[in-house]
C-alpha cells in the first residue's frame, strides 16, 4: 500500500502481552498472568442477568434508542453522591460525564486539551493506553522518574519549567504496572507542582475501590481547590467489565470542553448504564466492595507468598495494598529477556517493564504479574515455576 500515515501513528511497536497470549496458546497448561482481567468471581453474574432482563422489560424502546451525551442522569447523580460523600470530592460547580468504560477519557482528555507537540507527562511506566492516547492526537509523552512513592515531583517540575506541558496523567492508587500507592504528602506535591504551571492532573483511578490493606488516601481530587484535576472512575473492576461503564468528574469548565470533543464520539450506550444502575439498588455496594477487596487480597497473599518462596534473593518483590499487580524488580545485569523468554517455554507467562515504558530507551528491568484472572491453584504453580527460573538465571 502506498499511502502514507501520519508519523503520530507510525509506531508499529508489537504488544507484549499479545505476543504473551499467542506464544502461550501453543503450551499445554500455560498460565498467563500477564493479562489485567477481574476475578472471575468477583463479578456478580446472577445479579447482573437479572437487571439485564428487568431492565429490558420495563421499557426496550428507551435503551434500544440514543440517549443523552451525558449519559443516564440517575446513576450520574448516584455516582454524584457517592464521590462527594466517600472520595471528600468537592460539590459546587462539578459534574460527572459517563463514559463507555473509563477507558474512554484516555483518548477524550489528549483530544481535549493538546495540540500537535504539546507535552503530556505520566510516570515512566504507566498503563500504556494512556501514552499511546498522548502519541495519537500527536501530543508528546514524558516519563518522569519514579520512587516507591511514585512520581517524583522535582522530576516533575523540571519538566514542567520547559512550558510544553498541559496535563499529567496519574493513577495514584495500586499504579499500572507496579502496584504503588501514592502518599497524601506526594499527592499534594504533585498537585502544587501542577498548580505553579498552570497543567491539568487526570486522576485516573480503576482500581482504588480494591484496597485489601492499608489505609485508604485521599484522593487528589479532594484537595482540588482551583478545579485542575480530572478524577477518572470505573465500574469495570468492582462489577463487570464487559459492560464497559466508567465515569470522570470534573469542574463545569473542564466538563464543557471535554463534551465539544465528546460529541463528535456520539452516545454511549444507555442500556449497561441502567444495568449498572439497577444492580446498585439490589445490593449493598460497600459490603461488594468489601468482599471482593477479600478475594483480590486472598489472590495477592497467594501470588506474594509463592515468590518470596520461590523466586531468587535477588528479585525485589512489590506487594501492593490492592489492585492487581505485583512488580518483580530483577538485578541489571541480568538479560530480561532470556528471563522471559524461558519462563514462557515453561509454562508462565509475565510481562516485561518495556511494555510498560513511555520512553523505549530506558526499557527497565522488571515483571509485572497479575494475581486477579488466575485460578489459586495456578497461582501457586506459576509462582513456582517462574521463582525457579530466576534462581537459575541469578543463583
Amino acid at each position: 500500500m502506498i499511502y502514507r500515515f501520519p508519523e503520530k501513528i507510525q509506531d508499529n511497536q508489537k504488544s507484549l502481552i499479545r505476543d504473551i497470549a499467542e506464544r502461550g496458546s501453543r503450551i499445554p497448561g500455560f498460565i498467563s498472568f500477564a493479562l489485567g482481567n477481574p476475578a472471575a468471581e468477583s463479578i456478580p453474574v446472577e445479579i447482573l442477568q437479572e437487571c439485564a432482563r428487568e431492565v429490558f422489560e420495563e421499557d426496550p424502546m428507551k435503551v434500544l434508542q440514543y440517549g443523552p451525551l451525558a449519559g443516564e442522569a440517575e446513576i450520574s447523580s448516584w455516582i454524584r453522591q457517592r464521590l462527594i460523600a466517600t472520595k471528600g470530592c468537592p460539590e459546587n460547580n462539578h459534574q460527572v460525564m459517563m463514559l463507555t468504560g473509563s477507558g474512554k477519557a484516555l483518548g477524550l482528555v489528549p483530544r481535549t486539551l493538546c495540540e500537535e507537540g504539546d507535552e503530556a507527562f505520566c510516570d515512566e511506566f504507566t498503563f500504556p493506553n494512556g501514552f499511546n492516547s498522548m502519541k495519537n492526537v500527536g501530543a508528546i509523552p514524558v516519563g518522569i522518574p519514579m520512587d516507591e512513592n511514585g512520581m517524583i515531583p522535582e522530576e516533575l517540575e523540571k519538566q514542567a519549567k520547559r512550558g510544553k506541558g498541559k496535563y499529567v496523567y496519574l493513577i495514584p492508587n495500586f499504579q499500572n504496572p507496579t502496584g504503588l500507592t501514592m502518599p497524601i504528602e506526594r499527592r499534594k506535591e504533585i498537585y502544587e507542582v501542577a498548580r505553579r504551571y498552570d497543567l491539568i492532573i487526570y486522576e485516573d483511578d480503576p482500581y482504588g475501590e480494591i484496597r485489601f490493606c492499608g489505609d485508604s488516601v485521599p484522593t487528589i481530587k479532594s484537595f482540588d481547590d482551583d478545579g485542575r484535576v480530572i478524577y477518572v472512575g470505573s465500574f469495570s473492576k468492582t462489577l463487570s467489565a464487559g459492560l464497559r461503564v466508567g465515569f470522570l468528574y470534573a469542574s463545569n469548565e473542564l466538563i464543557r470542553k471535554i463534551s465539544v470533543v465528546k460529541g463528535a464520539d456520539g452516545q454511549d450506550p444507555i442500556y449497561n448504564q441502567k444495568i449498572i444502575l439497577k444492580a446498585l439498588g439490589k445490593m449493598d455496594y460497600e459490603e461488594h466492595l468489601k468482599t471482593i477487596s477479600a478475594i483480590y487480597g486472598r489472590k495477592c497473599r497467594i501470588m506474594a507468598d509463592g515468590l518470596m518462596e520461590y523466586c531468587s534473593s535477588k528479585c525485589h518483590i512489590l506487594i501492593p495494598e490492592g489492585g492487581m499487580f505485583i512488580w518483580v524488580v530483577i538485578p541489571e545485569s541480568e538479560d530480561i529477556n532470556a528471563v522471559s523468554d524461558a519462563a514462557i517455554a515453561a509454562g508462565v507467562g509475565v510481562v516485561k517493564s518495556e511494555a510498560f515504558a513511555v520512553d523505549p530507551s530506558r526499557p527497565g528491568h522488571a515483571f509485572r504479574l497479575n494475581f486477579s484472572a488466575s485460578k489459586d491453584e495456578d497461582i501457586q504453580r506459576g509462582c513456582r515455576i517462574f521463582g525457579q527460573i530466576t534462581r537459575e538465571f541469578f543463583d
